[in-house]
Protein backbone atom coordinates (compact mmCIF):
# COMPACT_ATOMS: atom_id res chain seq x y z
CA UNK A 1 0.00 0.00 0.00
CA UNK A 2 1.66 2.99 -1.33
CA UNK A 3 1.01 6.65 1.22
CA UNK A 4 -1.90 7.89 -1.34
CA UNK A 5 -3.75 4.67 -0.79
CA UNK A 6 -2.88 4.92 3.16
CA UNK A 7 -3.84 8.13 3.35
CA UNK A 8 -7.15 7.78 1.40
CA UNK A 9 -8.08 4.70 3.91
CA UNK A 10 -7.61 6.78 6.78
CA UNK A 11 -9.70 9.39 5.08
CA UNK A 12 -12.75 6.86 4.41
CA UNK A 13 -12.39 4.72 6.80
CA UNK A 14 -10.14 5.98 9.53
CA UNK A 15 -8.19 2.80 9.64
CA UNK A 16 -6.14 0.66 7.34
CA UNK A 17 -3.40 -2.52 7.60
CA UNK A 18 -0.35 -2.28 6.48
CA UNK A 19 1.09 -5.81 5.82
CA UNK A 20 4.68 -6.87 6.95
CA UNK A 21 6.20 -3.71 8.84
CA UNK A 22 8.02 -6.37 10.83
CA UNK A 23 9.69 -8.63 8.93
CA UNK A 24 8.25 -11.81 8.72
CA UNK A 25 11.91 -13.85 10.45
CA UNK A 26 12.26 -11.20 13.03
CA UNK A 27 8.82 -11.14 14.66
CA UNK A 28 8.91 -14.46 16.43
CA UNK A 29 12.22 -13.08 18.45
CA UNK A 30 10.67 -9.39 18.93
CA UNK A 31 7.39 -11.55 20.28
CA UNK A 32 9.49 -12.82 22.82
CA UNK A 33 11.08 -9.93 24.02
CA UNK A 34 8.12 -7.67 24.61
CA UNK A 35 6.32 -10.76 26.55
CA UNK A 36 9.29 -10.79 28.23
CA UNK A 37 9.13 -6.83 29.02
CA UNK A 38 5.30 -7.16 29.94
CA UNK A 39 5.75 -9.76 32.53
CA UNK A 40 8.24 -8.25 33.95
CA UNK A 41 6.20 -5.64 34.62
CA UNK A 42 2.89 -7.16 35.19
CA UNK A 43 2.91 -6.19 39.17
CA UNK A 44 3.58 -2.78 38.56
CA UNK A 45 1.13 -2.31 36.12
CA UNK A 46 -1.34 -4.29 38.77
CA UNK A 47 -0.95 -1.54 41.48
CA UNK A 48 -1.00 1.36 39.23
CA UNK A 49 -4.30 0.03 37.87
CA UNK A 50 -5.48 -0.15 41.59
CA UNK A 51 -3.91 3.34 42.31
CA UNK A 52 -6.14 4.61 39.31
CA UNK A 53 -9.42 2.68 40.62
CA UNK A 54 -9.21 3.37 44.08
CA UNK A 55 -9.50 7.44 43.04
CA UNK A 56 -13.02 6.36 40.97
CA UNK A 57 -11.29 6.19 37.84
CA UNK A 58 -12.21 3.28 34.70
CA UNK A 59 -9.05 0.91 33.85
CA UNK A 60 -8.76 -0.93 31.01
CA UNK A 61 -10.07 -4.68 30.99
CA UNK A 62 -9.81 -7.29 32.40
CA UNK A 63 -7.45 -9.79 31.45
CA UNK A 64 -4.93 -7.56 29.53
CA UNK A 65 -1.55 -6.77 31.22
CA UNK A 66 0.43 -4.04 29.59
CA UNK A 67 3.84 -1.39 29.69
CA UNK A 68 4.43 1.90 29.15
CA UNK A 69 7.80 3.37 27.88
CA UNK A 70 8.59 -0.06 26.19
CA UNK A 71 11.34 1.67 23.93
CA UNK A 72 13.54 1.54 26.97
CA UNK A 73 13.23 -2.45 27.64
CA UNK A 74 13.11 -3.01 24.00
CA UNK A 75 15.20 -0.35 21.88
CA UNK A 76 15.68 -2.56 18.79
CA UNK A 77 11.49 -1.68 18.34
CA UNK A 78 12.66 1.81 17.45
CA UNK A 79 13.49 0.75 13.65
CA UNK A 80 10.21 -0.35 13.25
CA UNK A 81 8.36 2.70 14.52
CA UNK A 82 10.49 4.68 12.00
CA UNK A 83 9.48 2.78 9.11
CA UNK A 84 8.43 5.08 6.16
CA UNK A 85 4.87 3.59 5.70
CA UNK A 86 3.88 4.61 9.25
CA UNK A 87 6.34 8.04 9.26
CA UNK A 88 5.39 9.19 5.78
CA UNK A 89 1.76 9.03 6.19
CA UNK A 90 2.17 10.87 8.98
CA UNK A 91 4.15 13.72 8.19
CA UNK A 92 1.92 14.30 4.96
CA UNK A 93 -1.25 14.74 7.54
CA UNK A 94 0.87 16.75 10.22
CA UNK A 95 3.91 18.30 8.41
CA UNK A 96 7.60 17.87 9.06
CA UNK A 97 8.77 17.39 12.57
CA UNK A 98 6.75 14.29 13.58
CA UNK A 99 7.07 12.64 17.09
CA UNK A 100 5.81 9.10 18.67
CA UNK A 101 4.20 10.56 21.38
CA UNK A 102 3.82 6.80 23.44
CA UNK A 103 4.68 3.81 22.95
CA UNK A 104 3.53 0.70 24.96
CA UNK A 105 3.02 -2.89 24.96
CA UNK A 106 -0.29 -5.33 25.55
CA UNK A 107 -0.78 -8.79 26.16
CA UNK A 108 -4.56 -9.78 26.10
CA UNK A 109 -4.73 -13.16 27.82
CA UNK A 110 -7.40 -15.91 27.18
CA UNK A 111 -10.75 -15.04 28.10
CA UNK A 112 -9.73 -11.43 28.93
CA UNK A 113 -13.14 -9.50 29.28
CA UNK A 114 -13.83 -7.02 26.34
CA UNK A 115 -13.15 -2.92 27.05
CA UNK A 116 -15.59 0.08 26.43
CA UNK A 117 -15.85 2.15 23.52
CA UNK A 118 -13.42 4.95 23.17
CA UNK A 119 -10.66 7.10 21.10
CA UNK A 120 -7.17 7.22 22.04
CA UNK A 121 -6.07 10.35 24.07
CA UNK A 122 -5.98 13.46 23.72
CA UNK A 123 -9.77 12.34 22.56
CA UNK A 124 -10.62 9.60 25.29
CA UNK A 125 -12.88 11.87 27.45
CA UNK A 126 -12.18 10.00 30.94
CA UNK A 127 -8.12 11.23 30.68
CA UNK A 128 -8.07 14.27 32.84
CA UNK A 129 -5.74 16.25 29.49
CA UNK A 130 -8.33 15.55 27.28
CA UNK A 131 -9.24 17.40 24.24
CA UNK A 132 -13.18 18.82 24.87
CA UNK A 133 -16.70 17.76 22.51
CA UNK A 134 -17.31 18.52 19.82
CA UNK A 135 -13.79 18.39 17.92
CA UNK A 136 -13.09 19.56 15.11
CA UNK A 137 -12.76 17.75 12.11
CA UNK A 138 -8.87 17.39 12.18
CA UNK A 139 -6.86 14.85 12.50
CA UNK A 140 -4.37 15.50 15.58
CA UNK A 141 -2.94 12.12 16.35
CA UNK A 142 -2.32 8.73 14.98
CA UNK A 143 -2.07 5.33 16.38
CA UNK A 144 -0.30 2.56 15.04
CA UNK A 145 -0.98 -1.54 16.38
CA UNK A 146 2.20 -3.30 15.73
CA UNK A 147 0.57 -6.89 15.65
CA UNK A 148 3.05 -9.67 17.19
CA UNK A 149 0.18 -12.33 17.42
CA UNK A 150 -2.41 -13.38 15.15
CA UNK A 151 -5.17 -10.46 14.89
CA UNK A 152 -8.67 -12.50 14.12
CA UNK A 153 -11.96 -13.02 15.61
CA UNK A 154 -10.90 -15.80 17.74
CA UNK A 155 -7.42 -14.15 19.08
CA UNK A 156 -9.31 -10.55 19.41
CA UNK A 157 -8.50 -8.04 16.75
CA UNK A 158 -8.99 -4.79 18.04
CA UNK A 159 -12.46 -4.01 17.74
CA UNK A 160 -13.40 -0.80 15.64
CA UNK A 161 -16.19 1.26 13.70
CA UNK A 162 -15.51 2.00 10.35
CA UNK A 163 -15.64 5.71 9.86
CA UNK A 164 -16.55 6.35 13.36
CA UNK A 165 -13.27 8.88 13.20
CA UNK A 166 -15.78 11.30 11.63
CA UNK A 167 -18.10 11.86 15.02
CA UNK A 168 -17.70 14.94 16.80
CA UNK A 169 -16.93 12.81 19.98
CA UNK A 170 -17.16 8.91 21.00
CA UNK A 171 -18.56 6.59 23.72
CA UNK A 172 -16.14 7.40 26.44
CA UNK A 173 -17.77 10.97 26.90
CA UNK A 174 -21.64 10.26 27.44
CA UNK A 175 -22.38 10.50 23.91
CA UNK A 176 -25.49 8.52 23.69
CA UNK A 177 -23.77 5.28 23.06
CA UNK A 178 -23.55 2.23 25.34
CA UNK A 179 -19.47 2.04 25.19
CA UNK A 180 -19.93 -1.02 26.91
CA UNK A 181 -22.32 -2.71 24.22
CA UNK A 182 -21.61 -4.20 20.72
CA UNK A 183 -22.13 -1.83 18.03
CA UNK A 184 -23.88 -2.84 15.09
CA UNK A 185 -21.25 -2.03 12.19
CA UNK A 186 -18.14 -3.43 14.35
CA UNK A 187 -15.97 -5.20 12.80
CA UNK A 188 -12.44 -6.84 14.37
CA UNK A 189 -9.67 -5.85 12.61
CA UNK A 190 -7.65 -8.62 11.57
CA UNK A 191 -4.04 -8.92 9.68
CA UNK A 192 -0.93 -11.53 10.36
CA UNK A 193 2.22 -10.87 12.77
CA UNK A 194 4.07 -8.23 11.25
CA UNK A 195 1.06 -6.23 10.46
CA UNK A 196 0.26 -2.56 11.47
CA UNK A 197 -3.00 -1.65 12.45
CA UNK A 198 -2.63 2.14 11.46
CA UNK A 199 -5.53 4.46 12.32
CA UNK A 200 -6.88 7.97 13.15
CA UNK A 201 -6.68 8.28 16.87
CA UNK A 202 -10.32 9.79 17.07
CA UNK A 203 -11.40 6.11 15.59
CA UNK A 204 -14.15 4.74 17.90
CA UNK A 205 -12.10 0.45 19.12
CA UNK A 206 -12.21 -1.52 21.86
CA UNK A 207 -10.40 -4.62 23.07
CA UNK A 208 -11.82 -7.83 21.82
CA UNK A 209 -12.00 -11.13 24.05
CA UNK A 210 -9.34 -13.29 23.44
CA UNK A 211 -11.36 -16.60 22.87
CA UNK A 212 -8.12 -18.61 21.88
CA UNK A 213 -5.58 -20.28 24.57
CA UNK A 214 -2.41 -17.84 23.93
CA UNK A 215 -2.34 -14.42 24.62
CA UNK A 216 -2.64 -11.59 22.01
CA UNK A 217 0.20 -9.62 21.91
CA UNK A 218 0.72 -6.07 20.45
CA UNK A 219 3.34 -3.01 20.72
CA UNK A 220 1.18 0.24 20.58
CA UNK A 221 2.56 3.30 19.16
CA UNK A 222 0.82 6.97 18.71
CA UNK A 223 1.64 9.67 16.33
CA UNK A 224 1.58 13.33 17.16
CA UNK A 225 2.32 16.76 15.38
CA UNK A 226 5.16 19.14 16.36
CA UNK A 227 2.41 21.66 17.62
CA UNK A 228 0.51 18.82 19.55
CA UNK A 229 1.31 19.81 23.55
CA UNK A 230 2.54 16.85 25.06
CA UNK A 231 3.71 18.13 28.13
CA UNK A 232 0.32 17.17 30.16
CA UNK A 233 2.04 13.65 29.80
CA UNK A 234 4.91 14.43 31.69
CA UNK A 235 4.96 14.91 35.26
CA UNK A 236 6.48 17.97 36.66
CA UNK A 237 5.65 20.31 34.33
CA UNK A 238 2.91 22.96 35.00
CA UNK A 239 0.49 21.64 32.55
CA UNK A 240 0.33 18.02 34.02
CA UNK A 241 0.43 19.54 37.38
CA UNK A 242 -2.51 21.95 36.98
CA UNK A 243 -4.75 19.95 34.55
CA UNK A 244 -4.02 16.36 36.29
CA UNK A 245 -2.44 16.71 39.70
CA UNK A 246 -4.82 19.81 41.15
CA UNK A 247 -7.98 18.51 39.46
CA UNK A 248 -7.32 14.53 40.49
CA UNK A 249 -8.31 13.47 37.59
CA UNK A 250 -7.27 10.35 35.29
CA UNK A 251 -3.44 10.67 34.49
CA UNK A 252 -2.29 10.14 30.87
CA UNK A 253 1.75 9.17 31.75
CA UNK A 254 4.56 8.34 29.06
CA UNK A 255 7.92 7.25 30.88
CA UNK A 256 11.06 9.17 29.22
CA UNK A 257 13.35 7.75 27.23
CA UNK A 258 16.63 6.72 28.99
CA UNK A 259 19.47 8.67 27.77
CA UNK A 260 21.61 5.31 26.93
CA UNK A 261 18.40 3.96 25.26
CA UNK A 262 17.93 7.30 22.82
CA UNK A 263 21.88 7.49 22.18
CA UNK A 264 21.63 3.41 21.16
CA UNK A 265 19.06 4.35 18.69
CA UNK A 266 19.56 4.53 14.67
CA UNK A 267 19.15 8.58 13.25
CA UNK A 268 15.52 7.76 11.62
CA UNK A 269 14.41 6.84 15.16
CA UNK A 270 16.09 9.05 17.57
CA UNK A 271 14.31 12.11 15.86
CA UNK A 272 11.01 10.51 16.31
CA UNK A 273 11.98 10.78 20.41
CA UNK A 274 14.48 13.77 20.70
CA UNK A 275 11.79 15.35 22.59
CA UNK A 276 10.87 13.51 25.12
CA UNK A 277 14.91 12.19 26.93
CA UNK A 278 16.02 11.99 30.27
CA UNK A 279 17.54 15.30 31.09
Amino acid sequence: MNVSETLRRLDMDGFCILQGVIPEDEVDEVLNEVEAAVSENQRVNEQMQANVRARGHRIGATGVASIGGLINEVPKFGRYLADRRIVDPCESIFGPYVRVSSVGAVMNHPGNARGYWHSDWPFNQTVASHVPAPYSDAVMHVTAIFMLSPFTEETGGTLVVPGSHRSSTNPSGENGVDRDAPYPTEINAQGEPGDVLLFDSRLWHSVAPNLSDRPRTAVIARYAPWWLNLSVQRPGTPDHTQIVVETGGKPSVVPLVKRDVFESLPDEARALFRHWVED
